[in-house]
């Protein structure tokens, strides 16, 4: 903290789940945070995304939660304010009669993600675990596929400083929309552009991004690998491949393979032509270093994981790894460096899928599953396989949402519980993407009566003690301070150059101090060597049918991060805006401006139709989080990726390969 003019400035960073993960300063005045800005000492720009608003609007939101509640019937909507010790002793005996009723703790169930990736907020976890063996969820359903082919392919999660991007000739943004997604690498690639780099964006929509590219190539949805491979094909044939056979694996495999796949269906699958394909091809041989950056869209089809896999090889193969300006990059995770004791991990979890929630605790009876914690996110409307989550929904004896707002999932909830945000509380959090580290001091009290998820973990594990000693051996009598210097461990103070945690006070810390890696052409796996994939004989490419004759594209939007931040909802539509090419809805007799219904063999939501003349004949386009009503993953079926096991326990799932039909309503 320090003071600037009449104001009270404090440190943090945005700990949602978004590839810049911002450290931002706020400037209090008379107990109120008034506005807040980018933080420059940790080379930001002093601006913030244009999300800042509803961020700090969420501190003062007038449907913000601030007090326990207790719904008298689940769904019925009648609210009982509570007090904390009621909430907290309603949760405790119900914990301890379903212990003796199943002589177990398997019942409880954890459900958490990334609404704040805090290290403090992974109290939640070390509560459950503190009880004995519970029920969690793993994996992710942002990149568990990407992560997997990168580990498979360098032995490790490693990205480069994404300022790296200054130095390339080429910069290929695939599956990613920075412009809306990563607004403060935009300047690093303008002026990367100015200093003579070309961009090329590859992307079945024409987003923002691309707009400002030099080359847009448009894709067919999910044919990436294809072109993946066509390009392969192209510079093989070319003699524009080279690799050390020292430091690979499996190159001439992959070559030989790419070669001989047939040319023409491939160019079918991308949706490019044979021209398209060597102009590509051609850059990529003429301008070197190129920086590779994959986008999460490339995480949302079957295919992903080979995806990611051949994207890595055809950098390697053209000699782009391991150099300043090149690379592929993806995700780090830098942040393993902590060791996490808040967690108080346990061998003994019965973890589930997250991206297949409701059918995992369908076949979970020795014990069911009768009691579910929700924290950091809303499975009823984030989840896929919706249907089946609201059909087992009745089977849960007690459902406690920890949020900020009242969200789908609290509405089906017996107990909300309102938490703080990262202006009312201390600590720390890391990008998966940036290379920092940075710290969350508390602005302002706590409004209302809001706590946070180690204060909570703290009320209900005394609680339970002082009902049945030894329930729990959570440290609820640690600090905050004290959990996070027991996560500052002398090797982490190491990594991060830094001395203790309370230097962080003074501004982030980096947690990579290599702008570029695998530069010494030693690779992480055990045999040093980057390992080429295999290539099959086809791909598992999924295109639309007669009956549901449309790609249903779902990407971020621009204003918030899937419904984290969006509560303005008197300027929120009513139902979600599809986007469609106008041709092809006057053909249907859809209007501009009028509903309509989607639907395919899961259901169907009513949605509010925009035509747009630059989307392809077969998309339909919605942006994720931006109505009040229909959920648009009610339509996905939560198709399995086909890697995400390695890294993250759990397979990826497949946002994109969704297919509808649409009709006036």
């Amino acid at each position: 903290m320090f003071f600037h003019d009449d104001y009270q400035v404090t440190r943090h960073i945005c700990p949602r789940n978004c590839y810049d993960s911002c450290p931002m300063l706020a400037y209090t005045r008379g107990g109120k945070i008034e506005f807040i800005t980018g933080d420059k000492k940790a080379g930001a720009s002093g601006r913030l995304c244009n999300k800042k608003e509803e961020i700090l609007g969420t501190v003062y939101h007038p449907r913000r939660l601030l007090y326990p509640q207790r719904q008298l019937g689940r769904g019925s909507g009648h609210w009982q304010r509570i007090s904390w010790h009621e909430a907290i002793d309603t949760i405790a005996h119900k914990i301890l009669e379903l212990k003796e009723h199943y002589h177990s703790t398997l019942p409880l169930c954890l459900n958490k993600y990334s609404g704040n990736f805090g290290l403090l907020h992974y109290a939640a976890e070390g509560m459950f675990n503190s009880l004995g063996p519970t029920t969690q969820t793993t994996g992710t359903p942002c990149f568990s596929s990407g992560l997997d082919a990168q580990r498979l392919d360098f032995g490790a999660n490693v990205a480069a400083d994404i300022r790296q991007m200054l130095e390339a000739k080429l910069i290929i943004l695939w599956g990613i929309n920075p412009a809306w997604t990563s607004v403060h690498t935009m300047p690093i690639i303008y002026a990367a552009q100015e200093r003579g780099a070309k961009v090329v964006v590859i992307d079945p929509v024409y987003t923002e991004t691309a707009h400002k590219a030099d080359y847009y190539i448009e894709l067919r949805p999910g044919g990436d690998a294809a072109l993946a491979v066509l390009l392969l094909q192209k510079l093989a044939q070319d003699g524009k491949l080279t690799y050390n056979p020292d430091q690979t694996t499996g190159a001439a495999e992959l070559i030989a393979s790419a070669r001989q796949m047939p040319t023409a269906p491939l160019l079918k699958d991308a949706g490019q032509t044979a021209e398209t394909v060597a102009f590509l091809a051609d850059l990529l041989a003429e301008n070197h270093p190129t920086h590779i950056w994959c986008g999460f869209g490339l995480q949302r089809h079957v295919q992903s994981g080979l995806t990611i896999r051949l994207i890595d090889a055809l950098s390697l193969l053209t000699g782009n790894v391991g150099i300043p300006g090149g690379g592929v990059n993806f995700a780090d995770k830098g942040m393993d460096i902590f060791p996490y004791r808040i967690m108080q991990k346990r061998q003994d979890t019965r973890f589930v899928n997250i991206n297949y929630f409701a059918r995992s605790l369908k076949t979970l009876d020795d014990p069911p599953i009768r009691f579910l914690w929700v924290s950091c996110r809303d499975p009823l409307r984030q989840d896929v396989g919706l249907m089946e989550l609201m059909q087992f929904w009745p089977q849960l004896e007690m459902v406690v949402v920890a949020d900020k707002f009242m969200t789908h999932s609290a509405q089906l909830a017996d107990i909300v519980l309102p938490v703080t945000t990262e202006f009312e509380e201390l600590d720390v959090y890391g990008s998966y993407f940036r290379h920092w580290v940075g710290l969350n001091e508390p602005a302002v009290p706590p409004q209302g009566e809001a706590k946070s998820d180690l204060e909570i973990a703290r009320l209900l594990t005394r609680r339970l003690n002082e009902l049945a000693p030894g329930t729990s051996n959570f440290p609820c009598h640690h600090s905050n301070e004290e959990f996070l210097t027991a996560e500052f461990t002398p090797e982490v103070c190491q990594a991060l150059h830094i001395e203790k945690w309370q230097d962080l006070y003074q501004g982030p810390a980096r947690f990579r101090h290599h702008p570029y890696p695998w530069q010494d052409g030693r690779f992480a796996n055990p045999d040093g060597k980057f390992h080429c994939c295999t290539l099959p004989a086809d791909f598992p490419q999924l295109l639309p049918t007669q009956k549901y004759p449309f790609h249903f594209l779902t990407p971020h939007a621009q204003d918030h991060i899937n419904g984290q931040n969006y509560h303005k909802h008197h300027i929120m539509p009513e139902y979600p805006i599809v986007y469609i090419h106008p041709d092809v809805g006057k053909k249907l007799q859809l209007q501009d401006l009028h509903p309509a219904v989607v639907w395919n063999e899961q259901g169907q939501i009513t949605v509010s139709v925009k035509f747009r003349t630059d989307l392809a004949p077969d998309i339909i386009l919605s942006l994720q989080g931006a109505s009040q009503k229909g959920g648009l993953n009610v339509l996905n079926s939560g198709l399995p990726t086909d890697l995400g096991t390695l890294t993250t326990d759990a397979s990826g799932v497949a946002f994109y390969d969704v297919f509808v039909n649409i009709a006036p309503k």
